[in-house]
């Protein structure tokens, strides 16, 4: 009997990718079981635009003045049956472009691959799931302009996506040599930057998906592969070999994580809460675990690649990895050792909430039993959940406003105790982050969390939508010592029983004009929704508030801190809007100005409300001795004094103010 013959190199790396091969369409399966059905096209009708460049499709670029002209064409990119249904289900009136493919197919291929990446075919995909793709190309053989037409072409299909399906698609143009040196460009918007760089390879190497075009070839090497020995595997491929070389793009190996790199990652995760909580908290509590195993463990990719491999010990078991699942999993078993039960028990709440999926609700009459229901279903057994506990979850549009600021007040403290615990321990390394990308960064988190005089403080929300009030009840206490305390309820209260009821209390604050402005500020009201007073307490009547609300949602709507322009927060702080309310707690008979509150806004994102008559001769400097000047605006309540106070207040500023009526 002879010994079994060492499997060579080449084999090896042929078995490596026929299980990743089938690994990846697992998860393709996947992204389209989870798809709501008016959004499954949507899945094979992206790569299709991106490949072709045809005046009467979305996506559509002309060559250039000097005849330039858009990279277009997948490698490797094929038209098929299910392609072909999705487009005739997406332009029934261009049926005549596909029964005949050939006069529109590209005769060269400008784009290596096009792969998504992120919650899409994981338990975390829902409806609302962003599509995120990176289309890969060789920068090398595009010129800056071609780069520039092929943006373009990119952006018109993200639009095109939202309006004809609601839904976000973002397009990042990747160059594979930029990638291969971890070089992610500057920190704005959706990008990084220096931030995160090896992160967001890694994050990429985690969740990707290869939808058309070339593989990864980091998906073929062993789980600890040096760069090293990464190069010659790679070198070892050859042109018509099996596997062939042209099967894949080297966007560099990912031997281990940089603790130079956590404190920008952690930054940019703190970042992200303000507008993704659930899922930033996941993703903090992530750095936390790689920076505890920074110097023996390994890229949480690595792992999951190693499991992909052996095929989770069986070949048929690789369609059940879930790259999600497995980061929990790893995150659960930290924090129950080096955390505290309340780590455990918001980390299992964020993930569940994170899914969207009602376990409560039994299965409808033909629906299948999805993997993920039964992911989730077997995490609800291991956690010990009841029903009521999973009902309790399930319907939280339904919890009180002081319920759904609890949650979100857990979810923000343990993001900060995350990044406290990061920062310390990264006193011993030197941070890698470039210094324009930090100071942006820097400035988005002190606008969020920072605490200043005047300042209207953010709420930090783990809700969006189910926080605002189309209606709201606000009503005063006069204090013993004369002072008021100014609160706002959700809901009308005084048709319902005219008694304030404390689980729907939003807020509090000194004076009107100071909760008017932080309820819409967070969002909680806007210019559709309706206020309603407990009695007309002093001066200020229903009336005033609701003018009131129409002129803050009108001139100074929600700041979206994650959006604030990068040139904006990398030059000096300036006013960009003020507002001069006047007389609005005085008696309305007085026929002077009696009383000035002035709102302002800063190009940094931050909102300050002062009172005092002396306030804008303070600021005169910051809205006079600036270009561009601030708008600048004015408000009287309604009254028969209304013109008379009006034209006093002009006269004594002579700032050009806008008056509101």
């Amino acid at each position: 009997m002879t010994a079994q013959q060492p499997l060579s190199v080449q084999q090896n790396l042929t078995i490596r990718l026929l299980r990743v091969l089938r690994y990846n369409k697992a998860r393709i399966e996947r992204a389209l079981t989870l798809l709501p059905t008016k959004h499954q096209p949507l899945f094979h009708v992206l790569p299709f635009l991106v490949h072709v460049n045809h005046e009467q499709l979305p996506g559509y670029v002309p060559p250039s003045d000097n005849g330039e002209t858009v990279p277009f064409g997948i490698n490797n990119y094929s038209f098929r049956t299910d392609v072909e249904n999705a487009l005739l289900r997406c332009f029934p009136e261009q049926s005549n472009l596909f029964t005949d493919i050939k006069q529109i197919w590209p005769r060269q291929r400008a784009i290596s691959s096009l792969v998504l990446m992120g919650s899409i075919g994981t338990i975390a995909q829902t409806d609302e799931s962003d599509f995120d793709y990176w289309v890969c190309v060789d920068g090398k053989q595009c010129s800056p302009e071609a780069l520039t037409l092929l943006q373009q072409k990119l952006s018109a299909i993200e639009s095109w996506a939202e309006q004809q399906f609601d839904i976000e698609v973002h397009f990042f143009l990747s160059e594979i040599d930029k990638v291969k040196q971890n070089d992610f460009g500057v920190a704005d918007g959706e990008s990084a930057g220096s931030a995160q760089a090896l992160f967001l390879k890694a994050e990429f190497y985690n969740t990707n998906i290869v939808v058309a075009g070339k593989a990864p070839f980091w998906w073929l090497t062993p789980e600890k592969t040096t760069d090293k020995q990464y190069q010659a595997l790679y070198n070892s491929l050859e042109k018509g070999g099996s596997p062939d070389v042209d099967w894949f793009m080297d966007l560099g190996n990912l031997e281990r994580l940089e603790a130079s790199e956590l404190f920008g990652a952690a930054i940019w995760q703190l970042g992200k809460a303000m507008d993704s909580p659930f899922k930033s908290l996941l993703k903090m509590a992530k750095l936390e675990v790689y920076l505890a195993n920074i110097e023996h463990g390994q890229p949480l990719c690595n792992a999951l690649k190693k499991h992909v491999h052996h095929g989770s010990e069986a070949p048929g078991q690789v369609s059940h990895i879930d790259p999600y699942a497995f980061m929990f999993d790893e995150l659960i078993e930290h924090y129950k050792v080096h955390g505290q039960p309340e780590d455990v028990l918001i980390l299992q709440q964020c993930l569940y909430l994170k899914c969207a999926y009602n376990l409560s609700q039994p299965l409808a009459e033909g629906e299948p039993y999805n993997f993920k229901r039964k992911i989730l279903a077997s995490y609800a057994r291991q956690w010990g959940w009841s029903r009521k506990q999973l009902y309790q979850l399930d319907n939280h549009q339904e919890w009180s406003f002081s319920e759904r600021v609890q949650l979100s007040a857990r979810i923000h403290r343990f993001l900060l105790k995350c990044y406290r615990r990061i920062s310390k321990q990264l006193g011993q390394y030197k941070q890698a982050m470039d210094e324009k990308d930090m100071t942006v960064l820097g400035r988005r988190l002190s606008t969020f969390y920072g605490k200043k005089q005047h300042k209207i403080e953010f709420l930090r929300r783990a809700f969006d939508e189910s926080l605002y009030c189309e209606k709201i009840t606000i009503a005063m206490k006069q204090q013993k010592n004369g002072t008021e305390i100014w609160t706002a309820y959700a809901y009308d209260l005084l048709s319902k029983s005219g008694i304030m009821d404390d689980t729907q209390k939003i807020t509090q604050a000194s004076n009107a004009l100071a909760l008017m402005v932080w309820c819409v500020s967070s969002k909680i009201i806007d210019i559709n929704s309706k206020v309603y007073l407990d009695y007309n307490y002093g001066e200020i009547s229903e009336l005033d508030l609701n003018d009131l609300l129409k002129h803050l949602c009108t001139y100074f709507p929600p700041v979206k801190v994650s959006s604030l322009p990068r040139e904006d927060l990398l030059a000096p702080e300036r006013i960009t809007a003020c507002f001069a309310v006047v007389n609005f707690p005085t008696l309305r008979q007085k026929a002077s100005v009696e009383h000035i509150s002035v709102l302002y806004t800063t190009s940094w994102g931050e909102t300050f409300l002062k009172h005092g008559n002396d306030v804008l001769d303070e600021l005169w400097f910051e809205l006079r001795e600036v270009t561009p000047a601030p708008k600048c605006y004015v408000m009287v309540p309604r009254g028969n004094q209304q013109s008379r106070i009006v034209g006093e207040f002009l006269e004594e500023n002579d700032l050009n103010f806008n008056v509101l009526y």
